[in-house]
């Protein structure tokens, strides 16, 4: 169990150990479903659902022309992704642009959606949802187990109350993986696993491809990984968000950062430490984060230098310095990152 305040701030690389696409595979998975082309039938190309998701939001008096200008903008986006830096960057430099913002969004559900149900983690048998927490070795599972270290069955519902995650994925892995190995490991019901996930304190800057059921407010949400289709891939783009969007969320914003500005420790996992999403987390005021640590594998040593430095940039406020005590950049995985330092961070 965690003794002091941690945050968890956690980027595409941490969703890639289970599966999930990160960079320049996101962006081309992304190219190939939004392929919307006028050539005899509209769906004749690209990926069907999104495709009929697109034309079921054209349909109206004006369906010929908002079909080709919907085409136009989607073809705008596969010819820019090898370009970007990454989707979110691209819907950032054109947010004045409802069309490729709209599509763009409308992308990622897919992608996101697809990609879940291919992950190590996505396995549904009779209408029930279940992992091999043998098969899937990833940084959850370890966390997972510090997390629970020395908790007896009855604290099981206070293990949260010192943990918060920041993630800029749009993928839902780590409240699915919770919810399942709290069932699994603790032996109880369903229900009451999810009851105890939602205590966790879990931000997700750019929004998410929906909330699973258990999160819902009406109990209907988008399972885990669920099949496409034309609803869930316009439900869930209306939950994403731009970087554009998120800076006029301040209620969020807030609560975000007086969670990493109170925490003696913040963990890097999988990230990036792009520019943008740093300066979204610089901080209001400074009263813990003594212990960082973060990941930077396959970063060559003159982007890890940046990186810290960027690190040390948003953990600071305009007023003051930052507190940092103790540092960790190591070129390991998530994974072996929280096994490599488990018992300093539990303490």
């Amino acid at each position: 169990m965690f003794a002091n305040k941690t945050v968890f701030i956690i980027g595409a690389g941490a969703s890639y150990e289970i599966g999930l696409p990160v960079g320049s595979a996101l962006t081309g998975i992304i190219a190939q479903k939004l392929d919307l082309r006028e050539s005899g039938s509209w769906d004749a190309h690209g990926d069907k659902n999104l495709v009929g998701a697109i034309i079921e939001m054209a349909r109206g008096n004006n369906y010929g022309a908002d079909m080709r200008r919907y085409s136009a903008a989607a073809q705008d986006i596969r010819r820019a992704m090898p370009q970007a830096i990454s989707i979110d960057n691209f819907l950032h430099t054109h947010a004045d642009d409802a069309d490729i913002v709209t599509l763009g969004k409308m992308g990622i559900a897919a992608s996101i959606l697809e990609a879940e149900n291919k992950s190590g983690i996505y396995r549904k048998e009779h209408g029930r949802y279940s992992i091999d927490f043998g098969a899937a070795k990833s940084w959850h599972n370890t966390f997972c187990k510090m997390l629970t270290e020395n908790v007896q069955k009855p604290d099981v519902d206070t293990i949260f109350d010192k943990v918060a995650f920041i993630t800029f994925n749009y993928d839902r892995c780590i409240e699915h993986y919770l919810s399942m190995w709290l069932t699994s490991y603790m032996r109880i019901p369903f229900g009451e696993a999810c009851s105890i996930c939602k205590k966790l304190q879990i931000f997700h800057p750019y929004g998410q491809v929906g909330k699973l059921p258990w999160q819902a407010e009406d109990g209907v949400g988008v399972g885990f990984g669920e099949q496409l289709n034309e609803y869930n891939i316009a439900h869930t783009a209306k939950q994403i968000r731009t970087f554009t969007e998120r800076v006029d969320d301040d209620a969020m914003l807030g609560k975000m950062r007086q969670a990493i500005s109170e925490a003696t420790t913040v963990i890097y996992l999988g990230f990036a430490y792009a520019k943008m999403n740093m300066e979204l987390m610089r901080l209001d005021y400074v009263s813990g984060s003594n212990r960082v640590y973060g990941t930077t594998f396959g970063m060559s040593e003159s982007n890890k230098e940046q990186a810290i430095k960027r690190v040390h940039f948003a953990l600071s406020s305009k007023d003051s310095g930052n507190n940092i005590k103790r540092q960790n950049f190591e070129s390991v995985t998530a994974n072996q990152l929280l096994s490599d330092h488990w018992y300093e961070l539990s303490e």
